[in-house]
Parts: C-alpha cells; structure tokens; sequence
C-alpha cells in the first residue's frame, strides 16, 4: 500500500486534475513535520482515490507524455484507463485530450461512456452530439440535441442541419420531420427555424427554406445565420441584387463578422471577382493562417490574370503546410503559361491523390508526351496503374488520348492493344481502338473491334452507331449502314449522333428529302458544326445552295474554328468545277 500511496501523492503533486468520485471512499495520508506554529492555520490533507498501482502509474505516464508533447501515448492510456477504471474523472479527461487532438472517433468513443457514468453532464452531451454528427449519425445526434435544449444548455440544431448537406434525401427528410416535431413544441426557436431552413435548401425546396429564414428574422433581426442563409436562398433564387443588398447591410451593421463578409465576397465571385478580390484581401489580413480563405484569394487572383499575386498566396500555402496538392496544382499550370516547363512537372508531380491529382497526372504526361519523352510518359503512368489498379482502364486511355492528340498514333494503338491483353472484353477499350484505327485508315481492325463491342453487347448503341456510320461514311455497304444505325435508333430515338447517322445514310442511299429531315432533327437537338456540315452538303447536293450556305454558317458559329465545314465547301465547289 506504500508504493500506491507515494504513487498518489506524486500525481497529486504534479497538478494532475483526478478529482475523488462520489463512489469512492476517501484516503487521508499522514506525514510527519515538526509541530505547527500557533498562528498557523491546519491546511486540508489531499483526497486520494484507491486506484491500483497500475493504474496510478499509467496515468503519471499519460501526463508526463502529455508534457513533453506526446499527445498520443497520453489520450493512449487515458482512453485505456476510462474503459478499465469507468471512472468519471478519468473518462472526462481522456474525451476533452481526444477533442483537443481532433480526434474524432474517439472522442464520440469516450464521450458516449462519459454519458453512461454520468447522464447529466452537458459537456459529455454536447461532445457526443457534436461526435454522432461528424460521423453522420444525425438521428442519434438530434436526441442529445433535444436534451441539450430542455437542460437549458446551447443546441446543436444548425450543425446538424449543416452536416445534413452530406447525407442522402431520405435522411435530410427523417431529419427534417424531427425538426417539424421540435417546432411545434418550440415555434420561436430561431436555432430550430434556421435549421430547417438548410435542410430544405439541401432538399431544393427553396422558397419555403426562404420562408424559414424570414421567421428566424423576424423573431430575431439581428441573426446573423438566419440572414447568411435568407441571402444565399435569394442567390439561388435568382435575386443577386436583393441578396447583395442584405450582405452590404449586414457588414455595415457587422463589420467584423468575418462569416458574413465571407457569403459576401463568395457572392461577389459570380459576380465581380474584382471586388470579391477585394474582400478576399480584407478576410486573409485578418485571418493571415486561415488557408482557405487563403486557397480562395489565390484562386480569385489566377481567375483575374493576376498570376504574380496568385503565385505568392499559392508559395503561401506551401509554406504553412496547407491545402499543398492543390497548390502544387495551380503552381504547376502558372508555370506552364510562363513556359517553365520543368518547374511545372516539378509542382504535378508533387500532388498527391485527392482532387486535384487525375488533373494533375493528365498535364504531367501532356508535358512528357509534347517533350518527345513518351518512354517517360509511359512509366510515370504504369507507376500509378500499379499503385491504382481499379484505375488502371481510365489511365490507359487517358495515355492513348494524349498520344493520339500529338499525333503519335501508333504509338496510342500499342498502349490500347496492351490495355486489352488484361482487359480483353472492356467495350470502352475496344471502341477507343475501333476509333483510332478508323483515323488510322484500318477500317478492318476498326470493324472488327466494334462487332465485338456488339457481340458482349448486342444493345450498344454506340458501337451499333459507329459502325453504321463508318460503313456509310468510308464504304459503299450502304443498306448494312442502314440497318446497323437503324438498330442503334430503336434504342436511342432522341440521341442527336444517331439521328445524324441516319440522315447522313438516307444521303448515301439516295433519300435526299429523308436525309434533310433527320439532319435538321439532329441540328434542332444538338448544333454542332460536323451535323451542320453533313446538313448543308445536302442541301446543296439538292440544289438548295443558298439553304446550305446558311447552314454552314450557323455551324462556323457554332465552331469558328471547324475544319470539316471548309473542307466540305472546299470539295463541293471542286466537285461543281470539274462537272462544268
């Protein structure tokens, strides 16, 4: 019992907060001194709990870990310690250790416990109703929510109606009804009001989550998340200037709220990025380390042109460690406009995986491929099919797009016909090689890859198509054309391509009158200047020469820079010379 009581004694020393549970009968230790001056008054000895020695001497490791920053061996053996203790004391600082570290799992963990032990701490409740809604578990999180509110504490209602923005429409309308219930027990509660109001904009019910704001506003004029949410509802319903409107009030009313100039300045970006520069500006001078409103200021100045001011907010993020891939991202395509192109592979090839990354290895290999380094491009590329092989099919056509549009097309042809040994069946590989060997000029190849597109798949419109159109466009197997796209058509009747198809066939076969209908169909659907090309070919081919001028114009509207149009003027002009 000695080496237990200086245990004890020690902690209590050190400052460790264990404080004596009710449960827990108390200890007083006795040390001998010399006797007390009279005018000196007895001070009260220290409360021990009879914890075990084992115990006591994983909590004095906790706390000197803690002191010398090894948080995790620290919220270790608090965690360890509140299962196998259930104490309260130890369960309550193993949860604040495990929210202060952000860490989130555990917290819920060791809050959900602290609740069993002690059903009325709001703290404990506030941690856990915060924890269930990170975690998604929005039901669970409302009940402690209700709790929270009916012990006179602050709820959790717009959190969690925010965090809804993630989860699934049956979830956001479970949720919603449980706020419907709260509101009519709780009409003037403008924490439940707002609430309501965001799960209805998730749900896209925008002008009753609007009338919900105006409530909130109405019983509380000066909330300032219920006039965040009323000017972004206003947004989206196409009343910038109103909304606008409510924002500028609101800063002149609040100029310091950085939540509002925030709605303000993201606002402004769909509006005037020059003057959503200007409040990016005011919010990164107050919050210097803040990165995102850092990564957004960068953004809004590369969207203006102001590459040197982007660059700088960009470098910024690297040195603070923040938001580094997306940085690197963006570095990488301001030195590529600045023609450096090896710091530009440098900054893509310093991304990691998350959004920015599928981006970033297209234009790092479009750099390798349009430097002649294809050998480079090649392994950089089956480097990170071995690392991601579920997207290893996506990445062998990323490479064949890139080689075919710097015109390395036997090269495209090679990676596809490997991509196909390990995928034999894979319909978007065999139509990709079906495409490139028909720009190749082997149209059996390309035949007999897309027949075995139909063969898996007797129903793909797109292969049936294609081959329709090849046959009609480069053979003379015009009624095999006719019948291929007539297939394709059954299953796709509104699909603009396979409409062109079919107009472009009826030419071949000699349907003018049919050909200009189906083409004009295709046209109203989609313009595109390729249909417009196809349409005004026969029109002229009918005689209209004047009809087929104005579709060709409409069609280099469409596409200034269209080289099919030209060419089919070109040819048709060459084909009337030489007729006369």
């Amino acid at each position: 019992m000695t080496s237990n009581r200086l245990l004890a004694s020690t902690l209590l020393l050190s400052g460790l907060i264990l404080q004596g549970c009710a449960q827990h009968p108390v200890i007083t230790t006795t040390v001998e001194t010399e006797p007390p001056l009279a005018e000196s008054k007895a001070q009260p000895e220290p409360n021990i709990i009879p914890f075990e020695t084992d115990t006591l001497y994983a909590l004095l490791v906790a706390e000197f870990a803690g002191s010398r920053e090894r948080y995790d061996i620290a919220l270790r053996n608090y965690v360890q310690q509140a299962h196998q203790t259930r104490d309260i004391s130890i369960t309550a600082r193993a949860t604040r250790i495990a929210s202060f570290l952000n860490e989130h799992k555990v917290a819920l963990e060791t809050a959900l416990l602290w609740l069993e032990l002690e059903p009325t701490n709001n703290e404990a409740r506030m941690i856990a109703a915060n924890g269930l809604s990170q975690s998604g578990r929005l039901l669970e999180a409302f009940k402690h929510s209700v709790a929270l509110h009916d012990n006179g504490s602050k709820s959790i209602y717009q959190t969690l109606a925010a965090r809804a923005a993630k989860s699934t429409d049956i979830e956001r309308e479970l949720l919603l009804e449980k706020f419907n219930e709260r509101l009519a027990l709780h009409p003037n509660n403008t924490s439940l009001l707002v609430g309501k109001g965001l799960l209805l904009q998730q749900q896209g019910h925008l002008k009753p989550a609007l009338a919900s704001a105006k409530s909130a506003l109405l019983l509380e004029p000066e909330n300032i998340p219920a006039a965040i949410l009323e000017a972004n509802l206003l947004s989206l319903l196409k009343q910038p200037e109103e909304a606008l409107h409510r924002l500028i009030s609101l800063i002149d009313q609040h100029p310091d709220n950085k939540r509002v100039r925030l709605q303000y300045a993201r606002l402004l970006a769909s509006q005037d990025l020059s003057k959503a520069r200007d409040q990016f500006r005011m919010l990164v001078e107050s919050s210097p380390r803040d990165p995102d409103l850092r990564f957004s200021l960068a953004l809004v100045s590369n969207e203006l042109g102001d590459i040197d001011a982007a660059k700088e907010h960009f470098e910024a993020l690297l040195d603070m460690g923040q938001r580094q891939s997306s940085a690197h991202y963006y570095l990488g395509r301001i030195a590529e406009t600045t023609q450096q192109r090896d710091v530009a592979l440098g900054h893509y090839l310093a991304v990691t995986p998350g959004p920015d990354y599928m981006s970033s290895v297209l234009r790092s290999t479009d750099l390798f491929i349009s430097g002649k380094e294809i050998g480079r491009a090649h392994q950089h590329l089956s480097n990170i099919r071995q690392r991601f092989p579920s997207q290893a099919e996506r990445l062998y056509m990323l490479e064949s797009e890139l080689l075919i549009k710097h015109k390395y097309l036997d090269q495209a042809e090679r990676v596809l016909t490997a991509a196909l040994a390990e995928r034999p069946s894979s319909s978007n590989l065999l139509y990709a090689r079906a495409m490139l060997n028909e720009r190749r000029n082997m149209l059996e190849l390309s035949e007999i890859d897309l027949r075995s597109i139909i063969k898996y798949d007797p129903n793909n419109a797109t292969a049936l198509n294609a081959l329709g159109y090849t046959l009609a466009d480069r053979t003379d197997r015009y009624q095999e054309a006719y019948q291929l796209i007539s297939q394709a058509l059954n299953i796709r009747p509104d699909d603009p391509a396979v409409i062109d198809s079919m107009g472009w066939v009826q030419y071949r076969l000699g349907n003018l009158k049919e050909a200009i209908l189906r083409l004009r169909q295709a046209m109203k659907v989609f313009p595109d200047h390729e249909i417009a090309a196809h349409l005004g070919e026969v029109l002229w081919k009918s005689g209209n020469i004047q009809g087929a001028r104005d579709a060709w114009a409409e069609g280099l509207s469409l596409e200034p820079n269209s080289k099919v149009i030209p060419a089919t003027i070109e040819r048709l002009e060459s084909e009337q010379v030489d007729a006369q």
